[in-house]
């Protein structure tokens, strides 16, 4: 069987995402592209693909948010559609830097808002203790 060499163009952030996959789980982009154009023409004779799985699917590719996956499949917390998605070993669309910026920021003022006030210690107590260590 002979080869072909084709060119195509695709995202910037879509290649980031195949060089990565292929950084972790080893192989090529070129075997993976091969690999899928081999399995477009068994797809053709082969069942629908499973609306839950249709939904996780989209979910990696970023066609929908984790929110609407989530509700999509009728969970009332998405920890069990992130499950599911591992399960699946299917990737979550990389975040934008301003949204994970967004998300720490917003995660450390929650986490600020639970901490216990710090006691104040007694002027002469710590000074003693120190002292001590130190003697």
């Amino acid at each position: 069987m002979g080869k072909s060499k084709i060119n195509f163009e695709i995202e910037d952030e879509i290649l980031s995402n195949a060089k990565a996959y292929v950084a972790r789980h080893g192989g090529s982009l070129n075997k993976i592209v091969s690999s899928l154009f081999a399995q477009l023409g068994q797809q053709l004779d082969a069942p629908a693909l499973d609306p839950s799985k249709k939904v996780l699917l989209d979910l990696s590719c970023g066609k929908v948010s984790l929110m609407e996956a989530t509700r999509l499949l009728g969970f009332q917390d998405a920890g069990y559609t992130l499950h599911l998605m591992a399960e699946e070993g299917l990737p979550m669309k990389r975040l934008s830097e301003a949204t994970a910026k967004r998300q720490a920021a917003e995660s450390l003022d929650a986490l600020k808002e639970c901490l216990l006030p710090a006691k104040a210690a007694k002027p002469g107590k710590a000074s003693k203790a120190i002292s001590r260590e130190h003697s």
